[in-house]
């Protein structure tokens, strides 16, 4: 009775493990940290931009009319990764990644580009990148000239 008792005990002890000691794995995973940049390229409060983001929604506010309003995402996580490194993952499964170009960085202001590796044409990909609470973030689109693209994440 005592080794079943001792057995329990140490099954139970093994389960409790603490969430951070479990291992991450990304899709994002297989790309070197290097590929892009040596070093940092985010500075201050824009280094916690680094990290899963689920993908809450997309508000579209564009024209006159006012657009059609919310509509689904078409990918799951956007992740970034240092250095200035971002993929977008759905399903658990990379659809695109490339490195991140910083438009513009300063206290009040920071706009970043997408360039994907599948394309070797320098699309108008601009991002404003704004921090709202503890672990939300908004993105919207700077290359719109008639009205915006609000992308809503929360921090995994």
């Amino acid at each position: 009775m005592k080794i079943i008792i001792y057995i329990i005990t140490i099954i139970s002890l093994l389960s409790c493990r603490k969430e951070s000691d479990k291992i991450s794995t990304s899709p994002l995973d297989s790309i070197s940290t290097n590929k892009y940049y040596t070093s940092e390229i985010f500075s201050g409060a824009n280094l916690k931009l680094y990290g899963q983001l689920i993908f809450v929604n997309i508000y579209d506010d564009v024209g006159i009319a006012g657009g059609p309003g919310k509509e689904d995402p078409t990918y799951d996580v956007l992740e970034f990764k240092k250095y200035g490194i971002y993929g977008k993952i759905k399903n658990n499964r990379l659809i695109e990644s490339g490195r991140i170009v910083i438009v513009n960085q300063d206290s009040n202001y920071f706009e970043i580009s997408f360039r994907p590796d599948t394309s070797n044409v320098n699309t108008n990909n601009y991002w404003y990148v704004n921090y709202t609470g503890k672990d939300s973030i908004i993105m919207r689109d700077a290359s719109v000239g008639c009205g915006f693209y609000s992308h809503i994440y929360i921090k995994k």
